[in-house]
């Protein structure tokens, strides 16, 4: 079975700098066994190349356990609440032709959609948020924009009335530590009035704006075939989460890296042109979303010079994927500069729907900031940065900061 290692990947100083644990885990092998939080046993991928070959390789690793043989994940789902089993049925999921199916039905509901056309509703939702920072000198930018800014825009898309924003934001907080059992089961509450309201939204009449992804979805068609009810309630909780857990977690992290590195954040402000390489830089070095969605080989095989079993898990460590020193030059150094750039959160089906909305809102979020404020930099007064126990999320508690000089 192979030896069972021991590396912190929860705690908050861990999450504060990853990369001297990332660094002794590639050292153990390409791909090394771990038991995770709540997923029990499971083999991670922790240099760039196994992670990329896991994530292509849809033949020797399933998406969905029952296509590896186990019927474990169909028992837990039996026993849960309707109204929670139902977000099973996002594409994340399911292999092909299921996954196929249901991602170009998503794909023609984004159709009429580009980032570029976004840019404008995002910029005046940006500047909303930072005209109530006027004349205050200290804030807390994850309470303040980091989390709201991600929260409007994805109602705004998913064409939520927006009286119902705060709803969502009240509802789904106690999934910030899922790490915690006991956190988990008290968030399931939330959980269930989010899948009820989204049951009813999503309901021609039942409330969502016609210009919307809710809508759009709904009436979406592929070789006469639409989404179930329950299939498009379990894509709109998808997008919701792509789009807002995802790009809060770019934003605090990739505001972090700036403040820190005052070089980088000047160069930026001087070259605003190096936006883009920015963006990639933080998606990187940051990496919010650190490890995937678990895969399960379809076959007993060899695989990185190791012997596993049909039905073995494994879930690739994107933080140590991007921190590679056989991919990356000096990967523990931020530079905004860096090309190219070849981490693993820029490729593949998985991310690229939450991704590029979260490159955007990034690009706008650190150009309006540090426009309108250009001498902010970390509060050095208030209390030290904090990190969640998150297992796969690198997620910050807080983020104060100081807005003049």
């Amino acid at each position: 079975m192979g030896q069972t290692h021991d590396f912190d990947i929860l705690s908050p100083s861990f999450h504060a700098n990853p990369f001297p644990t990332a660094d002794r885990m590639r050292a153990e092998g390409a791909v090394i066994r771990m038991k995770l939080p709540i997923v029990g046993h499971t083999w991670l991928a922790v240099t760039h190349d196994a992670c990329a070959m896991l994530l292509k390789d849809h033949d020797n690793f399933a998406r969905d356990p029952a296509n590896a043989g186990s019927r474990t994940q169909a028992r837990i789902l039996r026993v849960l609440p309707r109204t929670i089993s139902v977000l099973a049925l996002n594409m994340l999921g399911h292999d092909d032709p299921e996954h196929r199916r249901l991602r170009s039905l998503v794909d023609q509901a984004f159709q009429r959609r580009t980032i570029e056309a976004m840019k404008p509703m995002i910029t005046e939702i940006a500047d909303r948020l930072l005209d109530k920072l006027e004349g205050r000198t200290e804030v807390d930018l994850m309470a303040e924009l980091c989390r709201d800014l991600p929260l409007s825009v994805i109602c705004a898309m998913l064409g939520l009335p927006e009286q119902d924003h705060n709803r969502f934001k009240n509802w789904l907080g106690g999934l910030q530590d899922t790490a915690n059992i006991g956190a988990v089961i008290r968030a399931v509450p939330g959980v269930i009035r989010v899948v009820r309201y989204l049951r009813r939204v999503s309901q021609a009449g039942g409330g969502a704006l016609p210009a919307g992804l809710i809508t759009a979805l709904r009436d979406a068609e592929t070789d006469g075939q639409k989404l179930s009810q329950d299939e498009l309630v379990s894509m709109i909780f998808l997008l919701f989460g792509a789009g807002q857990e995802t790009t809060t977690h770019l934003i605090s992290g990739g505001l972090l890296a700036l403040l820190s590195h005052e070089d980088q954040r000047a160069r930026l402000q001087s070259e605003p042109k190096l936006m883009p390489t920015c963006i990639e830089e933080c998606l990187r070095y940051v990496s919010p979303v650190q490890m995937t969605k678990p895969r399960f080989a379809t076959r007993d095989m060899v695989w990185q010079e190791r012997q596993f079993r049909r039905g073995d898990m494994f879930a690739a460590f994107l933080t140590a994927a991007n921190s590679d020193p056989a991919k990356f030059e000096d990967p523990h150094r931020f530079d905004i500069t860096r090309h190219p750039n070849p981490h693993l959160l820029r490729h593949g089906r998985t991310f690229c729907l939450g991704f590029q909305l979260a490159r955007a809102e990034a690009a706008v979020a650190f150009e309006r900031l540090f426009t309108r404020f250009p001498n902010m930099r970390l509060d050095d007064k208030a209390r030290k940065i904090e990190w969640r126990k998150r297992p796969g999320i690198r997620a910050l508690a807080g983020l104060p900061v100081r807005l003049v000089a």
